[in-house]
Protein backbone atom coordinates (compact mmCIF):
# COMPACT_ATOMS: atom_id res chain seq x y z
CA UNK A 1 0.00 0.00 0.00
CA UNK A 2 1.43 3.38 -0.96
CA UNK A 3 1.31 6.28 1.42
CA UNK A 4 -1.64 7.79 -0.50
CA UNK A 5 -3.74 4.65 -0.31
CA UNK A 6 -6.09 4.33 2.60
CA UNK A 7 -6.89 1.05 4.26
CA UNK A 8 -10.44 -0.13 3.62
CA UNK A 9 -13.16 1.25 5.89
CA UNK A 10 -14.39 -2.27 6.56
CA UNK A 11 -12.52 -4.46 9.02
CA UNK A 12 -14.80 -7.52 8.85
CA UNK A 13 -14.33 -8.00 12.61
CA UNK A 14 -17.99 -7.17 13.22
CA UNK A 15 -19.28 -9.65 10.68
CA UNK A 16 -19.90 -12.09 13.53
CA UNK A 17 -22.38 -9.72 15.20
CA UNK A 18 -19.96 -8.30 17.75
CA UNK A 19 -18.25 -4.96 18.17
CA UNK A 20 -15.03 -3.99 19.91
CA UNK A 21 -14.81 -2.38 23.33
CA UNK A 22 -12.41 0.42 24.10
CA UNK A 23 -9.26 -1.21 25.56
CA UNK A 24 -10.15 -4.72 24.49
CA UNK A 25 -12.94 -7.22 24.51
CA UNK A 26 -16.03 -7.54 22.37
CA UNK A 27 -19.76 -7.16 22.89
CA UNK A 28 -22.73 -8.42 20.94
CA UNK A 29 -24.20 -5.72 18.74
CA UNK A 30 -27.49 -6.54 20.51
CA UNK A 31 -26.01 -5.76 23.95
CA UNK A 32 -27.92 -3.03 25.82
CA UNK A 33 -24.71 -0.98 26.11
CA UNK A 34 -24.40 -0.94 22.32
CA UNK A 35 -28.05 0.16 22.09
CA UNK A 36 -27.17 3.16 24.23
CA UNK A 37 -24.07 3.91 22.15
CA UNK A 38 -26.05 3.64 18.92
CA UNK A 39 -28.65 6.04 20.26
CA UNK A 40 -25.90 8.47 21.28
CA UNK A 41 -24.59 8.21 17.72
CA UNK A 42 -28.06 9.19 16.46
CA UNK A 43 -28.11 12.14 18.88
CA UNK A 44 -24.69 13.32 17.73
CA UNK A 45 -25.85 13.14 14.08
CA UNK A 46 -29.04 15.10 14.85
CA UNK A 47 -26.93 17.71 16.66
CA UNK A 48 -24.74 17.92 13.57
CA UNK A 49 -27.83 18.59 11.47
CA UNK A 50 -28.86 21.30 13.91
CA UNK A 51 -25.41 22.86 13.81
CA UNK A 52 -25.50 22.92 10.01
CA UNK A 53 -28.73 24.94 10.19
CA UNK A 54 -27.76 27.34 12.99
CA UNK A 55 -27.06 30.94 12.04
CA UNK A 56 -25.73 31.82 15.49
CA UNK A 57 -22.03 30.85 15.83
CA UNK A 58 -22.24 30.95 19.64
CA UNK A 59 -25.06 28.39 19.65
CA UNK A 60 -23.15 26.34 17.08
CA UNK A 61 -20.14 26.25 19.38
CA UNK A 62 -22.30 25.00 22.27
CA UNK A 63 -23.76 22.28 20.05
CA UNK A 64 -20.27 21.23 18.92
CA UNK A 65 -19.13 21.03 22.55
CA UNK A 66 -22.17 18.88 23.33
CA UNK A 67 -21.36 16.57 20.40
CA UNK A 68 -17.81 16.19 21.69
CA UNK A 69 -19.07 15.49 25.21
CA UNK A 70 -21.37 12.78 23.90
CA UNK A 71 -18.38 11.11 22.21
CA UNK A 72 -16.71 11.07 25.62
CA UNK A 73 -19.87 9.57 27.13
CA UNK A 74 -19.93 6.83 24.48
CA UNK A 75 -16.24 6.04 25.05
CA UNK A 76 -16.81 5.87 28.81
CA UNK A 77 -19.77 3.56 28.27
CA UNK A 78 -18.15 1.16 25.81
CA UNK A 79 -14.82 0.92 27.63
CA UNK A 80 -13.79 -2.47 28.94
CA UNK A 81 -14.76 -2.31 32.63
CA UNK A 82 -11.48 -4.02 33.60
CA UNK A 83 -9.52 -1.19 31.95
CA UNK A 84 -11.24 1.85 33.48
CA UNK A 85 -7.90 2.91 34.95
CA UNK A 86 -6.74 3.56 31.37
CA UNK A 87 -9.50 6.11 30.66
CA UNK A 88 -8.52 9.76 30.37
CA UNK A 89 -10.81 12.25 32.17
CA UNK A 90 -12.59 14.47 29.67
CA UNK A 91 -11.37 12.40 26.71
CA UNK A 92 -12.65 8.88 27.34
CA UNK A 93 -14.15 9.27 30.82
CA UNK A 94 -16.88 11.65 31.90
CA UNK A 95 -16.09 14.04 34.72
CA UNK A 96 -18.26 15.91 37.18
CA UNK A 97 -16.85 19.11 35.66
CA UNK A 98 -18.37 18.18 32.29
CA UNK A 99 -21.82 17.88 33.86
CA UNK A 100 -21.30 21.12 35.79
CA UNK A 101 -20.38 22.86 32.53
CA UNK A 102 -23.66 21.68 30.96
CA UNK A 103 -25.58 23.04 33.94
CA UNK A 104 -23.81 26.40 33.73
CA UNK A 105 -24.57 26.62 30.01
CA UNK A 106 -28.23 25.75 30.60
CA UNK A 107 -28.51 28.37 33.36
CA UNK A 108 -26.86 31.03 31.18
CA UNK A 109 -29.13 30.28 28.20
CA UNK A 110 -32.31 30.22 30.30
CA UNK A 111 -31.34 33.53 31.94
CA UNK A 112 -30.91 35.04 28.47
CA UNK A 113 -34.21 33.60 27.14
CA UNK A 114 -36.56 32.33 29.86
CA UNK A 115 -38.54 29.25 28.91
CA UNK A 116 -42.26 29.58 28.23
CA UNK A 117 -44.48 27.66 30.65
CA UNK A 118 -46.06 25.59 27.87
CA UNK A 119 -45.42 22.43 25.89
CA UNK A 120 -43.95 23.37 22.53
CA UNK A 121 -44.64 21.71 19.18
CA UNK A 122 -41.24 21.07 17.52
CA UNK A 123 -40.55 22.43 14.06
CA UNK A 124 -40.31 26.21 14.33
CA UNK A 125 -37.04 26.22 12.39
CA UNK A 126 -34.88 23.47 10.85
CA UNK A 127 -32.27 23.96 13.59
CA UNK A 128 -34.79 23.83 16.44
CA UNK A 129 -36.43 20.75 14.93
CA UNK A 130 -33.06 18.97 14.71
CA UNK A 131 -32.28 19.95 18.31
CA UNK A 132 -35.65 18.58 19.45
CA UNK A 133 -34.88 15.37 17.53
CA UNK A 134 -31.52 15.17 19.32
CA UNK A 135 -33.31 15.71 22.63
CA UNK A 136 -35.56 12.74 21.86
CA UNK A 137 -32.56 10.55 21.07
CA UNK A 138 -30.86 11.65 24.28
CA UNK A 139 -33.92 10.84 26.36
CA UNK A 140 -34.08 7.41 24.71
CA UNK A 141 -30.36 6.86 25.44
CA UNK A 142 -31.06 7.76 29.05
CA UNK A 143 -33.93 5.24 29.27
CA UNK A 144 -31.82 2.55 27.62
CA UNK A 145 -28.97 3.24 30.03
CA UNK A 146 -31.30 2.85 33.01
CA UNK A 147 -32.43 -0.50 31.62
CA UNK A 148 -28.87 -1.62 30.93
CA UNK A 149 -27.80 -0.71 34.44
CA UNK A 150 -30.80 -2.52 35.93
CA UNK A 151 -29.79 -5.58 33.90
CA UNK A 152 -26.33 -5.43 35.48
CA UNK A 153 -24.31 -3.61 32.83
CA UNK A 154 -21.38 -1.73 34.32
CA UNK A 155 -21.86 1.97 33.66
CA UNK A 156 -20.61 4.88 35.70
CA UNK A 157 -23.45 6.70 37.53
CA UNK A 158 -22.10 9.97 36.11
CA UNK A 159 -23.24 8.82 32.64
CA UNK A 160 -26.90 8.88 33.60
CA UNK A 161 -26.63 12.37 35.04
CA UNK A 162 -24.70 13.63 32.01
CA UNK A 163 -27.29 12.26 29.58
CA UNK A 164 -30.10 13.85 31.59
CA UNK A 165 -28.39 17.26 31.48
CA UNK A 166 -27.56 16.80 27.79
CA UNK A 167 -31.22 16.37 26.91
CA UNK A 168 -32.07 19.44 29.01
CA UNK A 169 -29.44 21.43 27.12
CA UNK A 170 -30.78 20.21 23.76
CA UNK A 171 -34.25 21.44 24.77
CA UNK A 172 -32.96 24.86 25.83
CA UNK A 173 -30.88 25.14 22.64
CA UNK A 174 -33.96 24.28 20.56
CA UNK A 175 -35.90 27.11 22.18
CA UNK A 176 -33.06 29.51 21.36
CA UNK A 177 -32.87 28.24 17.80
CA UNK A 178 -36.63 28.77 17.44
CA UNK A 179 -36.03 32.44 18.28
CA UNK A 180 -39.58 33.09 19.45
CA UNK A 181 -41.26 31.16 16.62
CA UNK A 182 -42.20 28.22 18.88
CA UNK A 183 -45.83 27.20 18.77
CA UNK A 184 -47.43 26.16 22.06
CA UNK A 185 -49.25 22.83 22.09
CA UNK A 186 -52.63 24.54 22.51
CA UNK A 187 -53.97 28.01 21.78
CA UNK A 188 -55.63 28.70 25.14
Amino acid sequence: MTRHEQPPIYTKTGDDGTTGRLFGGRLSKADPIIDVCGTLDEAVAALGLARAHLDDPALGAIVLDLQRGLFVAAADLVANPRARDRLTPGISALTDDMTAALEQTIDRLVAARPLRPAFVVPGATPASAALDLARGFLRRAERLLVGARQAGAPAAPALLIYLNRSSDLAYVLARHAAAGHDEPLSHE
